[in-house]
């Protein structure tokens, strides 16, 4: 018998934080799909990574921010009713909305999900007052990349990535 976790990650920013190509990393490295030049919305995966898999099965990623698909998911709950593809782990990603981050939280609960936030620190700088906000909602767990604008851009996002899937594996050993 396994006991184990369901884990959520809300990435946050709002566009042109990396999120996106962060998410792409994260399939390239966790499941057998590769690289995706366009990452479709609300991809359910298989985790094929040695160590990831030992506990968890499946993974989901939703790619656009919920904001960007809001006319076809109409809301937060219509969107996890709908459209949000339920596995082991799941990414989703948001701009800086606080109402809609609450929602997200409790709907991800209502899934039996740990809800955890990665901030990143381009978003932070940008604008640290609502990232401020933001924090003080109900997590599990606040995670803050660091990802300023840099020319190593690509590659300090898959050091991101990375340090993501290092994250995970080490939570399964202890959810």
């Amino acid at each position: 018998m396994t006991i184990k976790a369901k884990l959520l990650f809300i990435l946050i920013g709002d566009n042109a934080t990396g999120k996106t190509t962060i998410q792409k990393m994260l399939i390239e490295k966790i499941t057998d799909k590769g690289w995706y030049e366009k990452l479709p919305c609300n991809l359910l995966c298989n985790i094929v990574h040695p160590e990831i898999k030992r506990k968890y099965k499946s993974i989901s990623f939703a790619n656009r921010s919920y904001q960007e698909k809001i006319e076809e998911y109409k809301s937060v709950e219509e969107y996890f009713e709908n459209h949000f593809s339920d596995a082991d782990i799941a990414f989703i990603s948001t701009h800086l909305i606080v109402s809609h981050i609450s929602q997200m939280i409790e709907y991800s609960r209502r899934w039996y999900y740990n809800v955890n936030a990665i901030f990143l620190s381009n978003s932070i700088s940008a604008n640290n007052s609502i990232n401020s906000q933001i924090s003080l909602l109900n997590w599990d767990e606040r995670f803050i990349v660091e990802n300023p604008i840099t020319e190593n851009w690509e590659s300090q996002l898959n050091a991101i990535a990375e340090n993501i899937v290092t994250l995970i594996v080490n939570r399964t050993s202890i959810s």
